[in-house]
């Protein structure tokens, strides 16, 4: 049986089994059935341990997710905390802090002053003061997806377009550009261009075509 409470301005909110709902202002909200949202949400805290499917913007504090979510609009918190599978159709992912032992997609831009992955982020663009992205396999979901992607030819790997930040520390990702202070390229990355201003590491087992150092700037 479908359950679903905390409907108004502000309410903590629980939601069980196949519902739809339009959205709506929230204190902390927590999601276990199969979930289609219609309209903007607005919450304090964000659980999702089942599967949703949001059809415009989510606004938060936190953001945790150790199920499936998709989100056509852009997704805008504090804290993101991912053991599932997010996907974003938006094109804005905007946080203080990400941390992802999952898998984070999205076609558009990441943007976070922190991020700390052990498992996917495919992006065209993350942008912050320190990024570090291991590409490691972490949660059940991450394996399940993991095996979905490698039985249909797709390598684990992340993959970035742009990564910009202070400090970068990657190892699994395919980019095209690298560009910060201190980065440091690890095994299996994959890199078309590395600017690196301050300090540079490659490591021996990493891919990288061009490398541009701009000491003192």
């Amino acid at each position: 049986m479908s359950t679903f409470r905390g409907v108004g301005n502000m309410e903590n909110g629980r939601v069980d089994g196949v519902v739809s709902f339009a959205g709506g202002v929230y204190g902390d909200l927590n999601i276990n059935g199969v979930v289609t949202i219609d309209g903007p949400l607005e919450a304090g805290k964000l659980d999702v341990d089942g599967v949703v499917n949001a059809r415009s913007d989510i606004s938060c504090q936190l953001f945790n997710c150790d199920g499936v979510a998709t989100i056509d609009g852009n997704l805008r918190t504090s804290l993101i905390d991912i053991d599932g599978v997010v996907t974003i159709h938006g094109s804005k992912v905007e946080a203080d802090r990400i941390m992802c032992d999952g898998v984070l997609s999205t076609e558009g831009q990441v943007s976070a002053d922190n991020i700390d992955a052990n498992g996917i982020i495919n992006a065209s663009e993350i942008v912050g003061d320190r990024i570090s992205i291991q590409s490691f396999k972490k949660s059940f979901l991450f394996d399940v997806w993991v095996k979905l992607n490698e039985a249909f030819g797709s390598r684990s790997v992340s993959r970035i377009n742009l990564i910009e930040a202070t400090t970068i520390n990657l190892r699994g990702v395919h980019a095209h550009t690298v560009s910060g202070h201190d980065v440091t390229i690890g095994p299996k990355c994959k890199i078309d261009t590395v600017d690196a201003s301050g300090t540079l590491y490659i490591d021996s087992e990493a891919e990288v075509r061009t490398v541009i150092e701009n000491k003192g700037e």
